[in-house]
């Protein structure tokens, strides 16, 4: 019988360090990289088209990106192994998601995944670590979302 083991390794990313830079494609196949967040608050969500986790999580960054985008607050998801553009647009479609969504790769999983999915960060205008959260467990999610809300509000006031 043969078994197969997933194991993430990557430098813990703490709060505070810089994020690490990444280069992907959108699902139209145009490049991103990481530059083009300096500057904007963003939430970063890694996240993967199988994961039940993750997919419970949509509905609540659709409401952060409804909410914030005219703000400048910044809202992208990067899918890993989750097949090719074709194939995570296809699910991007299906789930409703519509905030950006990027193309990831086994580097952006060796660099922002610490043991699995969801992982979620708030990554400040400077390019840090503003704030991380890993996994999400069904009765939190409502917590999570007003923990990013508290989060991003403070942000605005503080930019003022």
């Amino acid at each position: 019988m043969k078994q197969l083991v997933l194991v993430f390794l990557s430098a813990a990313l703490n709060v505070g360090s810089p994020a690490p830079a990444f280069r992907v494609t959108d699902l139209a196949g145009k490049q991103f990289t990481s530059e083009q967040l300096k500057g904007s608050l963003t939430v970063l969500d890694v996240w993967a088209t199988w994961c039940e986790p993750c997919i419970d999580d949509i509905p609540m960054f659709n409401r952060l990106h409804t909410k914030y985008a005219g703000a400048g607050i910044k809202v992208i998801g990067i899918a890993v192994q989750s097949g090719s553009a074709a194939d995570i647009k296809a699910h991007v479609a299906k789930l409703g998601i519509r905030y950006p969504v990027l193309v990831g790769n086994d580097r952006i999983v060796g660099k922002y995944v610490d043991v699995g999915f969801p992982i979620t960060y708030l990554i400040s205008p400077d390019g840090k670590i503003a704030k991380k959260y890993i996994g999400v467990l069904p009765d939190k999610q409502t917590e999570k979302e007003m923990d990013l809300e508290r989060e991003i509000d403070r942000f605005m006031r503080d930019k003022r």
